[in-house]
């Protein structure tokens, strides 16, 4: 045992660059498994989970204050079902205009924990006491670039009232927009506000509506003013959720196989190249059972403080991609995974590492002494130096077809760096798609690009001026009237938004930014165009009929066109106004949409249009972007920070590979060397090894990621529950696609680098000495 032990730590620092190698790809592998277990956890129901670690608030209730004093409403968690209860905290209704929010909920609570509804805090801290406020994450935007100046620390005016911004804090069933003080009676008491009392409740079951009606049985009539619940909050979540969970979970999975799949490479490929040393011990007596058990320990020390590290550095990554990821799913982001993640993970990679060590050293050490000097020496005759000799026939460069060579010398090491630098490869062609596809969706759901100025009147305005003065505005390419509303639709159980534009506009879908999934454009009296998630929840179809309705009564309207469109949850309805007055209430358009010519500026328009309207009851303003436009974003920085990890992890692979390969033909190196070979024909013998499999890979691996892209596109859509149209699939060029492919390449020539410069470093003498 003690000649194992000997045996095998004098390998391991023998060896050092193999030590080295197997303790980075462990790490590298570890960190990434550590981040795809992760991701696969936080994806697995995030609003589900997030509401139970925060004891999320069944029911938010809003009371009001000259019905329902604070004592009663506090009586009603004694009620039946009622498990637990916070409040009652007075409420206001007011404009955060410096947050940009309208009609906000601000409510006065001095405890971020409790028994219902416990805050968690993203950014700086809680209230300490008058004179501040904390603001809600989902009420402010997610990146610091889109915050317009919002900073922790500095003072809002809210009302007539300064309070300087403390912290921002997530509800995970949103019960505020923003919380003050309980004592801050000055803007909580102020004259001029909309006042209430606010009690949040948990009951035995999520059945919110029955649970609450029996909780607040015994309370005066007119009471309740408001409330929202478990249902709608999960539903509202879920759908910014659905549509992420499918590419996460791919880039989880792609991380694992990848992890895997290199860690057993790494390990059979340090016994192969060991080969000669193997044919030693036995001709010294070891047997084969000391033999598998120096070559395993040789890979589990560097191994097992490589697993280590990748559990640190995972943890270390996990932390702000998880909460990237956990941001988009719009629930508090964890500061840790599971204990279970922390154990099992960096244990499978040193079983793995075991195991694959074992039966190629098992393998091995079953081959007769001689045999297994003689194969440390140069790889097998057989195919793979026939098709050297062949190779070497050809009027290829010498230095090239020896690289090419090298390749078919040890087929399932080069089959293994192969699969990987297809998958790291398929990952950045899948990620440039959907990052295409991504942008694309959010220019879609807030139509910037196409109508970007949005200029709203008041019922005294006078339209035709405004309309010819937007006209007469140097910039402006087409506008376009508009009026909104909401309307009930049967099979819809929220609210349907209904637009209607102004028919003598003429809005084409193209121009203000639709972009039709199927049929056409709506263009005669009766036809509308309806959102895919409407389409498909009713079941109406291009030329069915649909019935909307408003208080003014029911319009009956044909389908011509299925819309891709997010806005008010996926539910929409636009038509000619003429179609929709019967219905609309309000026969005034509400605003315009403006285009504006090539080369534009939005915000110089913008300007230049509002100083032509001063002094009138006439608003100018930008296109804001919207809360899927946010989520979008998230997505984005996941895929950047995903795709960089996974093609970090295929690239170590790779190095392994070369590394191995360059020192099994060190002699062969030092043999070429002093026969004339160059260090610069060196460097290009050791690249064209791996270069030819990364124009393999690159060949391969972009119609596999084109395929992952159309695979799981889709099922976003199908997870919100919306159609998607061609632009969101057809997002490669010929070109790009050319130069993806490249992308194998250049994945394999850089992680070759160092290996074929220290190849050409290397003197014949010292090579020539070498084993």
């Amino acid at each position: 045992m003690k000649a194992v032990v000997t045996t095998m730590l004098a390998a391991s620092l023998r060896r050092l660059v193999q030590t080295a190698v197997v303790a980075v790809v462990a790490l590298l592998s570890t960190a990434t498994a550590v981040l795809g277990v992760g991701l696969l956890v936080v994806s697995d129901a995030p609003f589900d989970n997030a509401f139970a670690a925060q004891s999320g608030a069944h029911a938010t209730a809003l009371f009001d204050p000259e019905k329902a004093d604070a004592q009663t409403l506090a009586g009603t968690a004694q009620r039946p079902g009622v498990v637990a209860a916070a409040g009652p905290f007075e409420s206001i209704i007011i404009d955060l205009d410096d947050f940009g929010i309208r009609a906000a909920t601000v409510v006065g609570r001095g405890d971020p924990d409790g028994a219902v509804d416990r805050l968690a805090l993203d950014e700086g801290r809680f209230l300490g006491g008058t004179g501040e406020i904390v603001i809600a994450r989902h009420a402010i935007p997610p990146f610091e670039a889109s915050r317009e100046g919002i900073t922790v620390g500095q003072l809002v005016t809210i009302g007539r009232v300064k309070l300087r911004l403390v912290g921002v804090a997530d509800s995970i069933t949103n019960t505020a927009d923003a919380w003050v003080w309980p004592g801050q009676n000055d803007l909580l008491h102020a004259p001029d506000v909309v006042r209430g009392r606010q009690m949040l409740y948990r009951f035995t079951s999520a059945d919110d509506k029955g649970a609450l009606a029996a909780a607040t049985a015994q309370l005066p009539p007119g009471s309740l003013i408001a409330s929202t619940g478990y249902a709608t909050s999960k539903l509202q979540a879920n759908s910014t959720t659905a549509p992420i969970v499918p590419f996460v979970v791919a880039f989880a999975v792609l991380g694992l196989v990848m992890s895997v799949l290199i860690v057993a490479n790494v390990a059979n490929g340090a016994v192969v190249s060991g080969y000669r040393v193997i044919g030693i011990l036995k001709s010294l007596g070891f047997k084969p059972g000391q033999v598998v058990a120096v070559y395993i320990g040789q890979l589990l020390v560097p191994a097992t403080f490589g697993a280590l590290g990748g559990l640190v550095t995972g943890n270390i990554v996990a932390i702000p991609v998880l909460r990237q990821a956990q941001r988009a799913y719009d629930v508090a982001a964890a500061t840790t995974l599971p204990l279970w993640v922390w154990v099992t993970v960096p244990l499978a990679l040193i079983v793995l590492t075991g195991f694959a060590a074992a039966t190629a050293a098992w393998r091995a050490g079953r081959i007769p002494s001689a045999q297994a000097i003689a194969i440390g020496r140069a790889p097998r005759t057989g195919r793979g130096y026939r098709i050297r000799r062949r190779l070497a026939a050809t009027r290829l460069p010498r230095p090239i077809s020896f690289g090419i060579g090298t390749l078919f010398a040890r087929p399932a090491r080069s089959a293994g760096t192969l699969v990987a630098l297809i998958i790291g490869t398929a990952t950045v062609v899948f990620a440039t798609g959907l990052s295409t596809t991504l942008n694309r969706a959010a220019d879609s759901f807030t139509r910037t690009a196409s109508v970007p100025i949005d200029v709203t009147v008041q019922p005294k305005s006078d339209l035709e001026a405004v309309r010819a003065a937007i006209s007469a505005q140097p910039g402006t390419a087409r506008l376009a009237g508009y009026w909104r509303g909401s309307a009930q639709v049967a099979g819809v159980n929220s609210a349907v938004a209904i637009t209607g534009y102004d028919s003598t506009s003429n809005p084409g879908s193209a121009w203000v930014g639709y972009e039709l999934i199927s049929g056409r454009w709506f263009s005669a009296p009766g036809e509308v165009v309806v959102s895919s998630r409407l389409s498909g929840v009713t079941g109406t179809r291009i030329g069915n009929s649909l019935t909307v309705t408003t208080e003014l009564g029911h319009l009956t309207v044909r389908v011509v066109g299925e819309i891709f469109d997010y806005a008010n949850d996926g539910f929409s309805v636009i038509g000619d106004h003429t179609t929709l007055a019967t219905v609309a209430g309000n026969p005034r358009p509400q605003g315009f949409e403006v285009s504006l010519e090539q080369g534009v500026d939005a915000k110089s328009y913008r300007s230049e249009l509002s100083d032509a309207f001063a002094g009138q009851p006439v608003d100018v303003r930008l296109r804001a972007g919207s809360s899927s436009q946010y989520s979008i974003l998230l997505m984005l920085a996941l895929v950047a920070t995903l795709t960089t990890l996974l093609t970090s992890v295929a690239a170590s692979g790779v190095f392994n590979t070369v590394v191995l390969n360059t020192r099994e033909r060190v002699h062969e190196i030092g043999v070429l060397k002093s026969l004339g070979m160059t260090p610069h024909q060196t460097r290009t013998m050791v690249l064209s090894s791996m270069i030819g499999v990364g124009l393999v890979a690159g060949v391969i691996a972009v119609p596999l990621g084109v395929a992952l892209h159309h695979e799981i596109l889709p099922r976003m859509g199908r997870a919100v529950g919306t159609g998607l149209p061609a632009s969101l699939y057809e997002v490669y060029s010929l070109g790009q696609l050319a130069a993806l492919a490249a992308a194998g390449i250049a994945l394999a020539a850089v992680a070759s680098l160092f290996p074929a410069y220290w190849a050409s470093r290397t003197h014949p003498a010292s090579a020539l000495r070498a084993e």
